[in-house]
């Protein structure tokens, strides 16, 4: 049974390079909290190496096959993603807008997150972008300049980013399939480039390409099972690392995902999920957060959190309003954050540590907590008492900090939001009536679930002044913006409406997925922090004074809003990934804060786990490059002096001679055929250096002479071949350009080439040898037969 080899452009290769970059693909479920990324981008892997697989068989030309790639990726993530703002399929003005908004907004959230990160748009589609990159790179590697080494970079790169910044889960399996995928690419490889060069014995040609892929596979297949096996188990491999990438950005404090990110899913994927229960003997919005910093991308948080113990510091008091306690349950929340009633004023948690932040009313779990899912704990809030009389006052100058927080606004903010704004407050007196005018005019827009998420300047713009449909996280968004252009401090405040009351105890609450949602907050002088909500459907509970809306709150299903809640329902999703994390190896001394109000927090990012490493290994890498660019052209001197010094005899002299004329017409694309005379790769090469003919063929004659004639050649014939080698090596430098010139001594291919030339010479020494061992063996048979 004969065993098929593959050639340069089999399907074999091409699959196993596929597989390759499939496997770096599956290693990145370390890098999201859901799988809603993975039919997309292992489809774009498949498809990307299928096209440009085909390119190359076509015969295109890399800088075609470029352009082609290039329209073919830029389609798929069309077609896949942005189908809705194609005409006909045909990407318009509005689909590039909408791939820069969500690739500007998972850029933002890159410097926000770390991983298990939620599957962002914007993340999804820079990912396909990335994986046509590599099944390019990758192919012309291979396939184009017959480099399997090189080839695995692209992938290989894919596959580093994921282990440097995915979370911890999955190494071992991540690592072994792609470990996998690696040594059967490189098996695969080698076989065709072996059956190509011709080095195996005519008859034995079966036999050896059996036991080359019979040995691969079993010498592969315990690489990658001593390295899943063994690898974890030896002393010392579950040990904090010697250079930790995940330390480099900050000191271990606890980084988080603002759930206004996740908010669209807790609405659609876990809306009958229940996150907690609640206590309390008023209807209140249930408070996680407040983001107060919006950079036209993302709105964000930048609080600082210290110890928590009992009563809780405050802001100056403006109004008090009613005292009340409540208790909470938390079940699936899985994040940080311990929802309250504004304003918290004690919490009690058993002895369970957590932090607060003074400036956004913030609870969390503290650092050695991942979640604060199975929390009970009972917070004491104070509710502000609004005058609606007074709100109209506008008394009193909103204080410094105030000002410098939550008024700022990108440089570039959208003039046309902002011309909105002041044309819908034209004739309102004062911040309050400013406020109202704006949320008035935003109870008019339609609420859907069914649009892009995301609350970046271009989407603020479209959805105020385009499309006027969205859900809580554009209508909150737009609103605090539009307030803050207006001079008026704002942020977005993230948490739940109240809930479902239970039917046997009215002061309990269940609070599901659905209730998720996020409304502005404005201050106003005189009265401090006051909620405003846009959403239509929703109404703040105890705010129909100064908001003109009634108590009410809707599910996702329901978004037309109703006073009373829906009914109690089992079952729902799982719970997602906690969007929590601490960066690993920072001990318990390392995570306190100063225990002040106020104290610093440095927070560590993507950003600082990719761009700190670069920094630091800069200096390194230009050593390295400084340290290359001065030996390797040194090495090939010496090379060459090598070369010639042990080139001992006429003969030897002579071939030297001939190497080193083609390895300078290798910069004109001059490559020889093994399979040629002497003679016919003379003609071969006279044809590339038409100048040179007399010497090529000069050249030429000497190595018959060398090679074939009883007397051998002479010192004068050697000469005579230096002589011919000058005069080639000058009529190729003259047709070389300068960037040609240049990359001669800079082309690792030009050692590279040498030693695959030395191997495949000793692998020619032997199959000569073991071809007249087996001709002497038949010859023996035969005169014993005749016997």
């Amino acid at each position: 049974m004969s065993v098929r080899i593959s050639s340069p452009s089999d399907p074999a290769q091409e699959v196993s390079l596929a597989a390759l970059t499939v496997a770096a693909v599956l290693g990145m479920g370390r890098l999201f909290d859901d799988n809603s990324w993975v039919g997309p981008l292992l489809l774009n892997a498949i498809v990307a190496h299928g096209v440009v697989a085909m390119l190359r068989r076509r015969g295109l030309t890399l800088p075609v096959a470029a352009a082609a790639t290039a329209a073919a990726a830029g389609l798929a993530v069309t077609w896949s993603t942005y189908w809705s703002t194609t005409a006909w399929g045909v990407p318009t003005g509005r689909t590039w807008s909408a791939a820069g908004d969500d690739l500007r907004s998972a850029w933002a959230l890159y410097g926000e997150v770390v991983a298990p990160a939620p599957t962002a748009t914007g993340f999804v589609v820079a990912s396909v972008l990335a994986l046509w990159v590599v099944a390019y790179v990758a192919d012309w590697a291979a396939f184009r300049l017959d480099l399997p080494v090189e080839a695995l970079v692209p992938a290989g790169t894919l596959f580093m980013f994921t282990c440097l910044v995915g979370a911890p889960g999955g190494r071992v399996g991540a690592a072994a399939l792609f470990g996998s995928a690696l040594l059967a690419f490189l098996l695969l490889h080698r076989m065709a480039r072996q059956d190509r060069a011709s080095h195996w014995v005519a008859d034995r040609g079966p036999l050896g390409r059996r036991s080359l892929l019979g040995w691969g596979v079993a010498i592969g297949a315990l690489a990658v099972m001593a390295g899943s096996l063994v690898g974890p188990t030896v002393p010392g491999a579950g040990s904090a690392a010697l250079l930790d990438p995940r330390g480099l950005g900050g000191d271990g404090s606890r980084v988080t995902v603002s759930p206004l990110i996740d908010i669209r899913s807790r609405l659609v994927s876990q809306a009958n999920l229940e996150v907690f229960t609640v206590r309390s003997p008023v209807h209140a919005y249930w408070r996680l957060t407040s983001l107060d910093r919006f950079d036209g991308q993302i709105w964000s948080s930048s609080g600082t959190y210290a110890r928590a113990r009992g009563a809780l510091s405050q802001p100056e008091t403006l109004d008090a309003g009613e005292t009340f306690e409540q208790t909470f349950t938390i079940q699936a929340l899985s994040a940080i954050w311990l929802p309250a009633a504004f304003q918290p004023h004690v919490v009690s948690t058993d002895g369970v540590a957590v932090r607060y932040d003074e400036g956004s009313s913030t609870l969390i779990v503290n650092n050695d907590e991942p979640t604060s899912d199975g929390l009970v704990y009972r917070v004491t809030s104070v509710s502000p008492r609004i005058d609606v009389d007074r709100l109209s006052d506008d008394a009193g100058a909103i204080p410094a900090d105030i000002r410098e927080r939550y008024l700022p606004l990108p440089d570039d903010f959208s003039a046309p939001v902002h011309d909105l704004a002041d044309a819908l407050t034209a004739r309102a007196a004062g911040p309050a009536a400013k406020a109202r005018a704006l949320q008035d005019y935003l109870r008019t827009f339609d609420y859907s679930l069914q649009v892009q998420p995301g609350h970046s300047d271009s989407a603020i713009e479209d959805f105020l002044l385009a499309t006027k449909v969205g859900y809580c996280e554009q209508f909150a968004g737009a609103f605090a913006a539009m307030a803050r252009s207006l001079g008026i401090p704002a942020r977005v405040a993230v948490g739940f409406t109240p809930g479902q009351a239970d039917a046997n105890d009215p002061q309990l609450f269940h609070v599901r997925g659905e209730y998720a949602h996020a409304w502005p907050e404005v201050y106003l002088a005189g009265a401090g922090w006051v909620a405003y909500e846009p959403t239509p459907g929703r109404g703040i509970p105890s705010a129909e004074g100064y908001t003109g809306v009634p108590e009410q709150q809707a599910t996702a299903s329901d978004a037309g809003g109703s006073d009373l809640a829906p009914t109690t329902s089992e079952g729902g999703a799982i719970p997602s990934t906690p969007s929590t994390t601490a960066a690993p190896g920072a001990d318990q001394a390392t995570r306190q804060d100063t225990g002040q109000p106020g104290a610093a927090s440095t927070t560590t990012n993507l950003v600082a786990l990719t761009i700190d490493p670069v920094t630091r290994a800069a200096p390194i890498v230009a050593g390295a490059l400084l340290a290359y660019l001065v030996l390797f052209p040194l090495g090939l001197v010496l090379r060459r002096v090598r070369r010639r010094r042990r080139a001992s005899t006429q003969p030897a002299q002579i071939e030297l001679a001939w190497r080193e004329s083609v390895e300078v017409a290798a910069l004109l694309g001059f490559s020889e055929q093994a399979s040629q005379t002497h003679q016919e790769r003379g003609r071969a090469l006279a044809a590339t250096l038409p100048g040179a003919t007399v010497a090529i063929s000069t050249l030429a004659d000497l190595r018959d002479l060398a090679a074939y004639t009883p007397g051998g050649a002479d010192e004068a014939d050697a000469a005579a071949a230096w002589d011919a080698a000058e005069t080639i090596r000058e009529s190729a430098l003259a047709l070389a350009g300068p960037a040609d010139r240049l990359r001669r001594w800079f082309d690792p291919r030009a050692l590279v080439g040498g030693w695959r030339r030395s191997h495949t010479a000793r692998q020619r020494r032997i199959t000569q040898t073991a071809r007249g061992d087996l001709e002497q063996e038949r010859e023996l048979v035969g005169s014993g037969d005749r016997g």
